[in-house]
């Protein structure tokens, strides 16, 4: 199920080398939802959090990595919710390398990710969930 159901999806995804061009429209107009700060009590109306989310889902993996970075670029410094953003674009760009044939830079994404998430359980404690994400599950390419 869609989170920004409303916000449609780009043409076909971009990869780089590959001779495809971005639709920066759509990744434009969702850039522009992210609010000023991204906190954690208000990611349910983060329009362009959740976006990123369908865009992953979807096999947009550039994409979802260029919309949340308007995201993570309005995360308060050192806070929870950066981390977290910060392992989702990780994790958008090591699918990435895997369509581009990279696997060696998809196996060190994927470390990284693994690592952020430890961070963000280590500074939630026991949580499973955060901001609508599993944090329970390892990254696996």
């Amino acid at each position: 199920m869609r989170r920004a159901a409303d916000l449609p999806l780009p043409e076909q995804p971009h990869v780089p080398g590959s001779g495809s061009s971005p639709d920066m429209a759509p990744l434009e107009a969702a850039k522009a939802l992210a609010p000023p700060e991204t906190r954690v009590n208000a990611w349910q109306d983060n329009r362009a959090y959740l976006y990123g989310h369908d865009l992953l889902e979807a096999g947009f993996f550039w994409e979802a990595h260029e919309v949340w970075e308007a995201v993570w670029l309005n995360c308060p410094p050192n806070s929870v919710e950066r981390v977290l953003l910060r392992m989702l674009i990780q994790q958008a760009n090591a699918r990435l390398k895997l369509v581009m044939g990279r696997r060696n830079a998809a196996g060190r994404l994927a470390t990284e990710v693994e690592a952020l998430r430890g961070d963000l359980a280590g500074r939630l404690g026991a949580p499973t969930s955060f901001m609508g994400v599993d944090i329970t599950t390892n990254f696996a390419l």
